[in-house]
């Protein structure tokens, strides 16, 4: 990706968390994405338990890529903790 807006990195906990902050994140990135209307937004997820998001041209305005870099071998504990 070339001259990316990083709008959030974050880890986080439990499941409520993870979609408590991606909420977050993809709201304000939609916002700046909105103000010159040519950056797409990028979600990566880097492990279970870290994500970003961000700005960038690779990205056409008004869509949203999904990127997983995971390696999936984690689970959710049944108190929603993500755990190893």
């Amino acid at each position: 990706m070339t001259n990316d807006m990083l709008i959030a990195d974050f880890v986080v906990t439990t499941v409520r968390e993870r979609d408590y902050e991606l909420d977050r994140a993809l709201t304000t990135a939609k916002f700046r994405a909105s103000m010159d209307r040519k950056l797409g937004i990028v979600l990566t997820r880097h492990d279970f338990c870290r994500f970003s998001v961000a700005l960038t041209a690779d990205v056409p305005y008004g869509t949203i890529q999904e990127r997983d870099q995971a390696h999936h071998t984690q689970t959710l504990s049944h108190e929603g903790q993500l755990a190893a």
